[in-house]
């Protein structure tokens, strides 16, 4: 009959035990589920747990912490020969049950019952020491496991935070196109759908080429620096892409090229005054000092040098001039009714013997009997002869039959006068640029070709103000096509 009751005891507590083992989630929980059935299971006076070296991680009862070095040697054999171990203690019987799996050790238990340790507890204590074991390792695992996820989002987080803090904005893009990561500054920006699309482009031709790529965007009037890398991460390609503003940047640069274009516009100027100058003085001195000695064709002739490098000199002051009014938004068109192709025939004529002095054909060419339009006679004039002329300059020194065509068109709201030429032609990373006020094709250090520069500026002005627009197409070392549309009538355009 007390057999009987011992072990309903018994069955009561292992369930209980089970119960308990189902519910733990660390370590510690687990060695005070064991402690407190052991306890009641061998009505002991003292339960620990320990490490496999003896330190006491958890105790119940009327004991010190620490193990006496008689019992801290035995808890030694019993671990090193993975078994019980039983020797008598002051009140009862003292045991010990290595905690092992695999011939592990990952703990011991040990304790001390009231009284002699019945035979069905022992047996009992070391089943539960074993599924301690188990568990206990399990739940180690499932520790370290959890403190190595913990820390791998605390990397993460850290990471995050550091990524948000960048200027620049980052997004880590997948196979679908879809981002898998990004920084904050990219998720401000990627609710624009041209941003993100722009972005797509750069991901699709980092896994199509399988190389870095770069390019700029301009966008809303900010410029910006893309740069797509390739990436893995668990076996799957992704493409970073990080993205830089560099509006301010681009602008310092501007002014930066602005301000040596001045220099170099500033010294050209200067060259090009100069010339004609010079010229003036050294045959005016000529004359003033000699005079007596000269006879009437070459006084003639030094005289018309003099009128000829005046003339020169008109030109560039006139030009300084117009520029000067572009900028202060003061230059104003007078409007007459006239034949464009009677203005061209005139411009070629003047040009001839400039286009001689360059070995240059001058070509005329109508496509076209309605040619008259209501424009700035003198200002077109202009136009067409910084445009020939720069056909000209620009003819190809190896090239026997070099020319400069002009070509007249007509469209129903348009008049649009062409000049051809097969010369150097014009870079195409410059063609753009070649309007810009103060910019010249090579150094305007070099003075080989002559010129302020301001020429196309001014042109451009000039045609803009009649509501007409003024286009290029170039080849380099072919030759180049400028292309002037002039509304027929009067435009709106002009201030």
């Amino acid at each position: 009959m007390l057999q009987d009751v011992a072990s309903k005891k018994i069955f009561i507590l292992f369930s209980s035990f089970i119960r308990e083992m189902s519910n733990v989630r660390n370590p510690e929980d687990l060695m005070k589920a064991l402690v407190r059935i052991t306890t009641k299971l061998a009505n002991c006076a003292w339960v620990s747990v320990c490490d496999p070296n003896g330190n006491v991680k958890f105790a119940q009862g009327n004991r010190d912490s620490e193990l006496s070095e008689e019992l801290k040697s035995m808890v030694h054999w019993s671990t090193q020969n993975l078994t019980p171990s039983y020797l008598p203690g002051e009140q009862g019987t003292i045991f010990i049950y290595p905690l092992s799996k695999a011939e592990k050790i990952i703990g011991v238990m040990i304790g001390e019952s009231l009284g002699e340790l019945p035979i069905e507890s022992a047996d009992t204590m070391r089943i539960l020491a074993f599924l301690s074991s188990t568990v206990l390792e399990n739940l180690e695992l499932y520790v370290e496991l959890e403190r190595q996820h913990n820390a791998v989002e605390e990397t993460l987080r850290y990471m995050h935070e550091i990524l948000n803090t960048f200027s620049q904005m980052i997004v880590a893009v997948g196979k679908d196109l879809k981002p898998v990561f990004s920084n904050i500054r990219y998720l401000d920006q990627a609710k624009n759908p041209l941003f993100e699309e722009e972005v797509k482009k750069i991901v699709q031709k980092v896994f199509e080429t399988g190389t870095r790529q770069i390019q700029e965007l301009e966008m809303n009037g900010n410029f910006y620096s893309i740069v797509g890398e390739k990436l893995e991460y668990e076996g799957e390609h992704q493409v970073l892409v990080t993205l830089a503003d560099i509006t301010n940047t681009k602008e310092l640069e501007r002014l930066k090229n602005i301000d040596k274009m001045k220099t170099e516009f500033v010294a050209n100027v200067s060259h090009e005054l100069r010339t004609p100058l010079s010229a003036i003085k050294a045959y005016s001195e000529t004359l003033i000092s000699s005079i007596d000695d000269l006879d009437n064709a070459t006084m003639v002739d030094f005289l018309k040098t003099i009128y000829n490098e005046s003339l020169h000199l008109e030109r560039l002051l006139e030009e300084l001039l117009d520029f000067s009014r572009i900028e202060q938004h003061m230059l104003k068109l007078e409007r007459t009714t006239f034949d464009m192709m009677d203005l061209v025939r005139d411009v070629v004529h003047s040009m001839q013997e400039f286009a001689k002095s360059r070995g240059a054909e001058l070509l005329v060419e109508q496509e076209t009997q309605d040619t008259l339009i209501t424009a700035d006679q003198r200002r077109i004039r202009q136009v067409l002869i910084n445009l020939v002329s720069n056909g000209i300059k620009y003819c190809k020194k190896d090239n026997s039959e070099k020319y400069v065509k002009v070509i007249v068109q007509s469209s129903e709201d348009f008049l649009t006068v062409v000049v051809e030429d097969n010369g150097v032609g014009i870079p195409k990373q410059i063609q753009e640029k070649v309007f810009e006020k103060f910019f010249r094709g090579g150094s305007s250090l070099n003075y080989e070709i002559e010129g302020t520069g301001l020429g196309l500026t001014i042109a451009k002005e000039i045609v803009e103000l009649h509501g007409g627009q003024i286009r290029l197409e170039s080849e380099e070392q072919k030759g180049s096509r400028f292309f002037v549309d002039f509304p027929r009538g009067a435009d709106k355009h002009e201030a």
